[in-house]
């Protein structure tokens, strides 16, 4: 009896050792029922693989991860032992009953066919139940929008006759409650249109527009506005502040209209007492709190503790620390409104990169998605490299959404990182059109094929990320028809290549000019992301005709043809938050273009412009600051005091220059007092806008400039227009609009009288 409980430490060692050296002969898909999942969407979303080692606990965990899918109603694991102590890895999967039909019920407002676009089931395919509950609140997001907050939807499903399941998706709607006003109860810290401002639920002056839908009430959105509520007084240190009560007051006669009332309880502010760091180990805690922007005696702010979190992050980050947490522990003493903050750090291990995965693209190639990556197998697991990965995905404009994570990997010290995209409508159509009063009125038709690939006619000439555009668009004052072609990866490299082809005809007061021709240029990013060199080449027929005879000899001498042969150079510098709507950052551009004989042109020309702009934002963006300035000139190379020709000269004025002057109303006049245009051009600006209401801001500006002869005094007669304008952005139509009315303070144009103007541009897009 000894001998055996001497000997069995030793058998359990030997099956231990056995155990553990047991490996993965092979990884089975054993599937019940008719539908049938492909290999590759199952290995997908395991881990056990053929030759690693068998691990329980790793085959739990797939077990897991395909539930997680939410098709199977059953899944188990089989494992058969070979003669040579391998093992063969069986997954059993049982799917959910396929769905043969969806309905609706109860839906009278909208019909099915609408409520079918917000639809996340696929008809023939097990029912999976994720997306059964995105397609709930698909649903009750979309009668959200539309106002019908107390809309219920529920779910049933019967039995269908061939088998499998008929979902049906049952609606009770509701009326439309519109906000009478929103008022803050025991506010001193902000004021009521501040709090108004940072909620969802806000009035609106235009809620009687149908379809704009604005100014309803957003019951779902409530909880989220009083966190919101919260988050504005924890950034001024108010820790004690509450949501006491909210009520819905619905108006007297009027059973649609509600007065939303936020009762608040603000408490006092509260300072910083102690603020210390805690468990760092590859940096010391002396080093990390130098990180923290929080200073003991100084007003707390939550704003200031997210940014303490995020600096700290910057030494972790690069080095592959993913798991890398700094909770910030809050210690209040309510006596004395001091609060001690502690940054409890845990670093985790520094991981590094194994394979990086991507699905969901259907046309998009994936060696176009791996080529804008900032992270790559071997790299460190780095958060920022990460983010910036998914930023330039979205930027590539071909994705809605682009979910970039990192998830365990088999080997030790690593993990994989999953990026999962979901693709955009690649073909456009849109007619729309404008009117501006330099401009005129115009009509558009643009057609747009976002990611085209010309060498692959198998994949309908579709995945390769090369954008064409069709262009046409006639109106009062112009007429413009443009095909345009770009391949962003030219040679595989980052090398943007653009080529045009156009005809362009403008109406001016005095003449019209027309172009016909084609340009081609070159773009490559250098430095970093927000820096391009570009090169090119145009060659272009250019007309001046149809001008009128009372004009000065000078200018009619410039009726006629000629032929434009250039080269281009450009640098441009842009770190705006946005290229549409910017609130911050700069952009900076350099150009210098020669025209020449050689080339093919008429004339020996050269130009040389640089522009810039500068945005800051004040008060969370609620004032923003914009200045601009731009600097021109252009002569001719065989003869520096030679005119240039009259298309190629500087005309400012109106909208989109010196606001307060007509359009083209700015520049050297003939000896019949008429604008002959510059050879030199200067332009400075500013404007400052304030928010008015919503998609409503108001713009003050100033606008500084003239264009000379710069072989005279370039500077002289500086021209001033300052005024006051309105920006409207409309939320449910895609129509920007400016309105700006400003008077020349300074005029020295002559013949030019001095009174106020008004200046109208809008365009947009129907479909």
């Amino acid at each position: 009896m000894k001998r055996l409980f001497a000997v069995l430490p030793v058998i359990f060692f030997l099956m231990t050792v056995m155990l553990s050296a047991q490996e993965i002969n092979s990884v089975e898909f054993r599937q019940e029922g008719t539908y049938r999942f492909g290999k590759d969407i199952l290995n997908f979303n395991v881990q056990s693989r053929k030759g690693a080692p068998y691990d329980e606990q790793i085959v739990n965990e797939d077990i897991k991860r395909l539930y997680n899918t939410g098709f199977f109603a059953d899944i188990r694991s089989e494992t058969k032992k070979r003669a040579d102590g391998n093992v063969d890895l069986i997954f059993h999967v049982v799917p959910k009953d396929i769905v043969r039909s969806v309905k609706f019920e109860g839906n009278e407002k909208y019909p099915s066919e609408k409520l079918y676009e917000h639809m996340n089931l696929a008809i023939g395919a097990p029912l999976n139940d994720k997306r059964l509950s995105e397609t709930i609140n698909a649903l009750r997001d979309f009668y959200a929008a539309e106002g019908l907050n107390d809309v219920t939807v529920s779910y049933t499903h019967t039995r269908h006759v061939e088998g499998g399941i008929n979902v049906v998706f049952k609606i009770r709607e509701n009326l439309k409650m519109v906000l009478n006003s929103v008022t803050f109860q025991g506010v001193k810290a902000f004021s009521q249109s501040d709090l108004s401002e940072r909620i969802a639920n806000q009035k609106s002056m235009f809620s009687w527009v149908p379809f704009l839908n604005m100014g309803l009430l957003k019951k779902r959105e409530l909880d989220k506005d009083i966190i919101r509520l919260r988050e504005a007084y924890f950034s001024k240190g108010y820790l004690d502040f509450q949501v006491k009560q909210v009520k819905m007051n619905t108006v007297e006669g009027k059973p649609e209209r509600v007065d939303l009332v936020f009762e608040i309880d603000e408490g006092k502010p509260y300072v910083v007492g102690e603020v210390s760091v805690r468990g760092g180990v590859r940096f010391s805690d002396k080093d990390l709190l130098k990180k923290v922007k929080l200073v003991p005696g100084k007003p707390f702010s939550s704003d200031l503790e997210r940014l303490s979190v995020e600096k700290l992050e910057e030494d972790y980050s690069p080095l592959g620390y993913i798991d890398f947490q700094a909770k910030p522990v809050r210690v209040p003493d309510y006596r004395t409104h001091k609060v001690d903050v502690v940054f409890e750090i845990t670093e985790g291990l520094p991981y590094k990169v194994r394979e990086v995965f991507i699905s969901g693209n259907r046309w998009t190639k994936d060696h176009m998605i791996r080529r804008e990556l900032a992270i790559a197998p071997g790299d460190a697991v780095d958060k920022e490299r990460i983010k910036a990965s998914r930023s330039r995905l979205m930027g590539m404009g071909y994705f809605h959404k682009v979910d970039a994570v990192s998830v365990n990997s088999p080997e030790v010290g690593t993990k994989d990182i999953d990026i999962k995209v979901e693709e955009k409508n690649f073909l456009h159509a849109r007619i729309g059109g404008g009117y501006s009063d330099s401009d005129g009125l115009a009509g558009m038709i643009e057609l747009t094929h976002s990611n085209m690939d010309i060498l692959d006619p198998k994949n309908y000439f579709t995945g390769g990320g090369q954008r064409a555009r069709l262009l046409a668009l006639v109106g009062t004052d112009n007429m413009d028809f443009e095909a345009d072609f770009t391949e962003p990866w030219l040679f595989g490299i980052p090398l943007r290549w653009d080529v045009s082809g156009y005809m362009r005809n403008v109406v001016y007061d005095d003449w019209e000019e027309q172009r016909i021709g084609f340009t081609t240029s070159l773009t490559k990013r250098i430095f970093d992301d927000f820096t391009t060199i570009s090169g090119g080449y145009t060659f272009e027929h250019v007309r001046v005709h149809k001008m009128d005879k009372w004009l000065s000899p000078e200018l009619r001498s410039q009726r006629g043809s000629d032929f434009v042969g250039r080269i281009h150079f450009t640098i441009d510098r842009d770190t705006r938050d946005s290229a549409l709507n910017p609130t911050s950052g700069y952009n900076v551009n350099l150009l210098t273009s020669f025209s020449s004989r050689a080339l093919g042109g008429s004339h020996d020309y050269m130009r040389l412009e640089l522009k810039g702009s500068n945005y800051i934002s004040f008060f969370d963006k609620m004032l923003i600051l914009s200045m601009g300035a731009k600097v021109g000139m252009i002569g001719m190379l065989d003869d520096w005091d030679g005119d240039v020709p009259l298309y190629e000269r500087y005309f400012l004025g109106g909208g989109d220059s010196i606001r307060g002057f007509p359009y083209r109303s700015i520049g050297p006049v003939d000896s019949f007092k008429d604008n002959m245009g510059g050879n030199f051009m200067y332009l400075f600006t500013a404007e400052l806008s304030h928010p008015i209401w919503r998609f409503i801001r108001g713009a003050a500006f100033v606008d500084v400039g003239g264009a000379t002869d710069f072989r005279k005094n370039p500077f002289s007669h500086v021209n001033v227009g300052v005024g006051y304008g309105l920006r409207i952005q409309l939320p449910a139509v895609n129509a920007p609009i400016k309105l700006d009315l400003a008077y020349p303070v300074l005029n020295n144009q002559p013949g030019l009288k001095s009174k106020l103007r008004f200046h109208f541009n809008m365009g947009f897009a129907l479909f």
